[in-house]
């Protein structure tokens, strides 16, 4: 058997020296090595083969598992002096020396040991450690080295001798022995994932990037494998970060496929989806998938409202184009990606609609249009129809318009009942706007009772059906119905479903009268009448001046004005909650909240809109909007977060 040369030696440990802090470690990994530990240093660590199970073994064992060591240790000593060549013994004695830290008799044992059997590599690596361990670090590391020249071209002696380095926490001189062992052996697939690992906890990320990359090459089907041990890291934005420097070193100019994967994935948990989109052109490419790659992206960056990017790969999916069976969905994501944008686009503030709104919706309605007419009949020009019929309501409050477009939806697809239900609850607000109450109050009921229906479809139907009772002045009924309700705060209807509950259980005793005006001046506004309304809510102010829901009536008031455009007036309505209502109002500061946001987006004043949003916090800094006005007045200032 060879020993290491002096040159080898010093070059092996020239890290080592700068290097010899301890870091914490993964306990996974330290239980993984101690286990490699066990299996390759054969028989000297084997329990299994111990003989003899006396009661003074038990004993001592016993001792050992309620932490008295020192007996256990006194009590290993005798049998180990009965019977030097028992495993159980000498592992047992070895243990408690170096729990109660007698370092110096560890040593001499695992010496003595070595006398015997002096080619024990696993031996040879635990005297190292006790030597560490007691502060003699240069004759640690040349028991190391010792182990090692017992067969320098085996890699499993390297493996043990990094089980004792990272037993120390010594996880930089580690991977250079690891980095040796490939040298020394000539194979550079030696200990990929191990120096992965180490590199990773050392936050060495590119360096990690780098064997996990050598990794993935090799095994070209474990990109999960990959994604699951580098999250660790990649979990925070410096990491991701590194990550990516990484595996696009790693990539230079070639197209390997699954190394093209990871940084998608890496670019995708980064969200930075232009980037991936980038790498996912490559990747279709690569693999000649004709689009398909391209749009499977489309479809994930539309889940992750990604719209811009999300529009950009439905287009080049249609351009090359994909697949006849592709092709419509791709023509329709990237309508339903500009309906969005126009919508994110829209000047308008406070539900209306601007000139370039008007101008963006309408080129959307023409891509659904064209969907339905160059696939009639189809799932795709169903959806279209309800698109349109949505924007119609919405956009436009063609409410006409918006009942034959949602009929349509119907009559395409009679089958799918969780989109007839869908539909329906779209066509009883259309209703409701229409002010056909007893029409509406069917398609919500029919949905309510639906087995079919999805819990949240039900669950809607029910509060839409409340809201319909609230604005008949039967608020007994509205608030049983709202009551039964279960629900889910991620869907748009569930707050305004608590709000009305809250506000009927408010109102409707302390000041019925003024509640059902209330009322009926709400159901005119769901209907645009807001001519109407407007002047049967300053009613409400002035004719029940100490009702609880004055300041609700003036709320609702500002924001239908804010619907109409007329901005001034809505700053004159809030001003007057502030003012006339500030010693019995709680809804004060949400007033002052909705002044700034008038300033900002409808009156594009940011010098107000900052002073309001700083008096709202000035006023009410407890207030569950202060953390959003902070956050409004960066972005007025233009400061970055």
């Amino acid at each position: 058997m060879s020993s290491l040369n002096e040159g080898t030696r010093k070059n092996g440990f020239q890290h080592m020296n700068l290097l010899f802090q301890p870091v914490r470690l993964c306990p996974r990994i330290l239980a993984a090595i101690y286990l490699s530990l066990l299996f390759v240093s054969g028989p000297s660590l084997s329990f299994s083969q111990a003989k003899g199970d006396s009661p003074k073994v038990r004993l001592a064992q016993t001792y050992e598992k309620a932490g008295k060591l020192d007996e256990a240790a006194q009590l290993y000593e005798e049998l180990y002096a009965s019977d030097s060549t028992n495993v159980v013994y000498f592992d047992g004695l070895r243990r408690m020396y170096v729990q109660l830290k007698r370092y110096d008799e560890a040593g001499r044992l695992l010496t003595e040991k070595l006398v015997r059997t002096p080619q024990d590599v696993a031996l040879r690596a635990q005297l190292g450690s006790v030597l560490y361990k007691a502060g003699r670090e240069s004759e640690a590391r040349a028991e190391w080295e010792k182990a090692i020249a017992v067969d320098s071209l085996n890699p499993s002696y390297y493996r043990v001798v990094a089980g004792a380095l990272t037993e120390n926490r010594l996880l930089e001189p580690t991977a250079d022995l690891y980095r040796r062992a490939r040298v020394a052996t000539g194979n550079d697939d030696l200990f990929i994932l191990e120096l992965a690992q180490l590199l990773g906890s050392t936050m060495n990320y590119r360096g990690a990037m780098s064997e996990y990359v050598r990794w993935l090459r090799m095994n070209p089907g474990q990109l999960s494998f990959v994604q699951q041990k580098i999250a660790p890291f990649t979990s925070k934005h410096e990491g991701r970060q590194e990550a990516i420097s990484g595996v696009r070193l790693e990539l230079g100019g070639s197209e390997d496929v699954p190394v093209l994967e990871l940084l998608a994935w890496l670019y995708l948990e980064d969200k930075d989806y232009a980037a991936a989109y980038e790498v996912c052109k490559v990747i279709d490419r690569a693999t000649d998938e004709q689009g398909s790659r391209i749009y499977a992206f489309a479809e994930q960056a539309f889940r992750e409202k990604a719209f811009n990017v999300a529009a950009q790969a439905y287009q080049e999916a249609i351009n090359m184009p994909v697949t006849s069976q592709k092709l419509p969905g791709a023509q329709y994501g990237h309508a339903s990606c500009m309906k969005e944008l126009a919508i994110a686009a829209d000047s308008s503030f406070g539900g209306g609609r601007s000139e370039q709104g008007t101008e963006l919706y309408n080129e959307v309605l023409d891509e659904f249009r064209a969907i339905i007419s160059q696939y009639p009949g189809t799932e795709y020009a169903a959806r279209s129809y309800f698109q349109i019929g949505l924007l119609q309501y919405e956009k436009f409050f063609d409410l006409d318009g918006s009942l034959v477009s949602l009929t349509a939806v119907e009559r395409e697809l009679p089958a799918v009942s969780t989109v007839s239900y869908a539909v329906s609850l779209i066509v009883g607000e259309v209703l409701t706007a229409k002010g056909d109450t007893a029409a509406a109050a069917k398609r919500f009921r029919a949905v309510m009772l639906a087995s079919g229906a999805l819990p949240d479809q039900q669950d809607e139907a029910t509060y839409r059906l409340a809201e319909l009772e609230y604005f008949r002045g039967e608020f007994q009924t509205a608030t049983a119905l709202l009551g039964n309700l279960t629900l889910d705060l991620q869907v748009d209807y569930a707050n305004d479903a608590l709000r009305l509950l809250t506000f009927l259980q408010e109102n409707s005793k302390h000041s019925p009268e003024a509640l059902r005006e209330h009322a009926r001046a709400d159901f005119l506004g769901k209907q645009r009448k807001h001519d109407e309304a407007l002047s049967a809510l300053f009613k409400v102010v002035e004719k029940y001046p100490k009702a609880f829901l004055v300041d609700d009536a003036l709320m609702l008031a500002g924001r239908i004005q804010i619907q109409e455009g007329e901005y001034r007036k809505a700053i004159e309505t809030l001003e007057r909650l502030l003012n006339e209502f500030k010693e019995t109002s709680i809804a004060l500061d949400q007033a002052r909240f909705s002044i700034a946001e008038i300033y900002q987006f409808g009156l594009k004043d940011t010098v107000n809109a900052t002073a309001a949003y700083q008096s709202l916090l000035a006023d009410f800094p407890n207030s569950l909007l202060a953390e959003k006005a902070r956050r409004r007045i960066r972005d007025l200032r233009g400061e970055s977060m």
